[in-house]
């Protein structure tokens, strides 16, 4: 029991000292509202849905054992109040589990964007709080002598508020080549609290440190005609203890209903992507979009964990039209 627990504080020292600690996602355009609680998520200015409710799944490195998994469920509203400010909005759970350690969060946002139409640009700013639990689960840690009556039940948790401020600027451009264009770039700090996190066992404290983080999405909308794109976008991350992480992607549109895509992480992960959308599915001023990426390491010092897998399924909709 004490290996197991010495072990499990060594890794989480080690995600204290060395590396993000907040979760990894190759979608990332689809998580904006999570990065940034001050963001505008793209499908408002490229086609005015105001409203949007997504799920999200991530399986990290799924040819092992219990490997990181990323489970997230939003809901998102813009208001139309035809003056300077608009409000943003929304309400977000999560759960990210790593073998028998888990975290399990419930956060909101609220947030402005300040602009004569939004629909064209604006600058946003916006706050996000909640409490996450963190959680050791007796149950999925493997022991060396299961059958040991000395073992206790080690389900412990401990609960921390949490907060996180973000701004955001994103504008339609007009004119020459860039007429119709899009871009977006915002800033945003999660964790800002910086929470120490005591769970108490019945041997020793583990400690978990959690620091903030500084992150920057940044992206431009090329529009071909008016259904085909090509997207370019970036997400750079700095945390205190490690180096600046980047991941760069693109995407091509060439119809309304399909788009793909690929990308690369500075450590060495190549991202490849597809989806789909299907307007009016369910109503003439609604989208459902559906969205799948892959990673997979090419470093030369590529640990063989395996290939990751995420997926997205959104319902988007205009509530003004």
């Amino acid at each position: 029991m004490k290996k197991s627990l010495t072990i499990l504080a060594c890794l989480f020292a080690f995600q204290y000292a060395s590396a993000q600690q907040l979760p990894y996602y190759t979608q990332f355009r689809n998580y904006q509202s999570l990065i940034n609680p001050g963001s505008v998520h793209s499908d408002f200015f490229l086609y005015d849905y105001n409203t949007s409710v997504q799920a999200n799944y991530r399986a990290q490195w799924i040819t092992q054992d219990e490997t990181p998994r990323t489970a997230h469920l939003s809901g998102e509203f813009i208001s139309n109040f035809g003056n300077s400010f608009e409000l943003l909005s929304g309400l977000m759970l999560l759960n990210d589990r790593t073998g028998p350690y888990s975290v399990t969060g419930v956060f909101g946002r609220i947030g402005s964007i300040f602009a004569e139409d939004p629909y064209f640009g604006g600058f946003s700013v916006g706050i996000g709080a909640g409490a996450v639990q963190y959680r050791i689960d007796a149950d999925r840690i493997v022991w060396a002598q299961p059958d040991d009556p000395n073992i206790p039940e080690l389900d412990v948790s401990v609960t921390k508020a949490d907060l996180s401020l973000g701004a955001f600027y994103y504008k339609r451009l007009s004119g020459g080549f860039f007429d119709e264009d899009n871009i977006y770039a915002g800033i945003s700090m999660p964790q800002l609290l910086g929470t120490i996190a005591e769970i108490y066992t019945p041997t020793r404290k583990v400690t978990l440190y959690r620091v903030p983080h500084l992150y920057g999405t940044v992206g431009w909308y090329h529009f071909l005609n008016e259904e085909a794109f090509v997207e370019v976008s970036g997400w750079f991350k700095r945390v205190e203890g490690a180096p600046i992480n980047v991941d760069l992607t693109a995407r091509f549109q060439p119809v309304r209903t399909f788009w793909a895509g690929g990308g690369f992480n500075f450590n060495g992960i190549v991202h490849l992507e597809a989806g789909l959308n299907i307007p009016e599915l369910f109503h003439e001023n609604a989208n459902v979009k559906i969205g799948y990426a892959f990673d997979y390491n090419i470093s030369a010092f590529n640990v063989p964990f395996g290939t990751s897998h995420e997926l997205t399924v959104a319902l988007m909709f205009d509530t003004v039209r």
